[in-house]
């Protein structure tokens, strides 16, 4: 694989020419790397801390939008809808492991608990896709009860959580097959699914809503409403909190887990889409300006990354 040339500009500061050589360790031992989807770009930004920098923008297939870690912190995967691909890449590196075809705009990527496989949801074709890491290969396809948007990985119990567009219901998977085992209904119209770090709730974001809705996973019966913004849509666990990205306002909003009442809203730029949690930073795609933003675990913006054009998905990992 050839290596990466980076070229110094004052406009761009990194500008990528070819796909990548390793990235450029820190002599701190508190490292952190970071990975942001840059939708209009065809580009996904590198990000190493700490201090937080730009490193380098590695080639990806056009419009990548969602990006996930693996709990081991080996593996990121970015999907790319409008070209119908799913990219891995091995994350201490910056090398690119696979380009994975996947029909029908795979939109959201979530890794098993063990991190050798990938699930996709094809939101266009209403499937479900198991990429396989080793082999970079698709190696199970099972159709959903209408177009799948995202997904979460419940490792505790080794379920996959999916939210269906147009549906007040989700469905619950199993992790290993894809086979489905319960369909509960919530009421709204579920868009952003995620867990808390122990896995005891599962939290939902709502389309043209200004609340979530907090889920028992074994249950799978509502426990809450939370109404904390215009119009919430991605968020994290980590630093002690739930954090949200409240798309409408451009706030990002700090929510105490126990709780589950909001304790901070923060402004952070026009368009914020997803958030990452690293150690005690907390990192956010600010869309409308091009930049990460960079807050303490008080909710307390301590500086701003220009990363690229049309930044969307992050995932961020702790490397010890």
């Amino acid at each position: 694989m050839p290596r990466t040339v980076l070229v110094l500009s004052a406009a761009l500061g990194v500008a990528l020419v070819q796909a990548a050589a390793p990235v450029a360790r820190p002599a701190a031992a508190n490292r952190a790397i970071a990975y942001v989807a840059l939708e209009r770009a065809g580009a996904v930004a590198v990000v190493e801390g700490r201090p937080w920098r730009l490193v380098r923008r590695l080639r990806v297939p056009a419009g990548p939008h969602n990006v996930a870690a693996s709990a081991d912190g080996r593996f990121v995967a970015v999907s790319s809808p409008p070209a119908n691909a799913v990219t891995i890449i091995e994350a201490r590196t910056a090398r690119v492991r696979a380009r994975v075809s996947v029909t029908g705009r795979p939109h959201d990527v979530d890794f098993s608990r063990d991190g050798r496989f990938v699930w996709v949801t094809a939101e266009r074709a209403s499937r479900l896709v198991l990429i396989s890491v080793s082999s970079g290969r698709v190696v199970r396809s099972v159709a959903t009860t209408g177009p799948p948007h995202d997904l979460a990985v419940d490792a505790r119990r080794n379920r996959l959580w999916v939210t269906i567009d147009g549906s007040s219901a989700v469905e619950v998977r199993s992790a290993s097959t894809g086979r489905l085992l319960h369909k509960p209904v919530l009421g709204d119209a579920p868009h952003d699914v995620g867990f808390d770090p122990e896995f005891r709730s599962v939290w939902f974001s709502n389309w043209n809503s200004g609340s979530l809705t907090v889920v028992d996973p074994q249950s799978r019966r509502v426990r809450t409403r939370i109404r904390v913004g215009q119009e919430p849509h991605h968020f994290a666990a980590g630093a002690g909190a739930l954090w949200v990205t409240d798309h409408g306002s451009g706030a990002l909003l700090r929510i105490d887990l126990r709780s589950r009442r909001l304790t901070t809203r923060t402004l952070v730029g026009e368009a914020p889409h997803h958030v990452a949690v690293a150690g005690q930073d907390v990192l956010v795609a600010v869309h409308g300006s091009g930049e990460v933003a960079l807050a303490t675990a008080q909710a307390r913006i301590k500086g701003r990354l220009r990363v690229g054009n049309g930044p969307h998905g992050v995932a961020a990992i702790e490397l010890r």
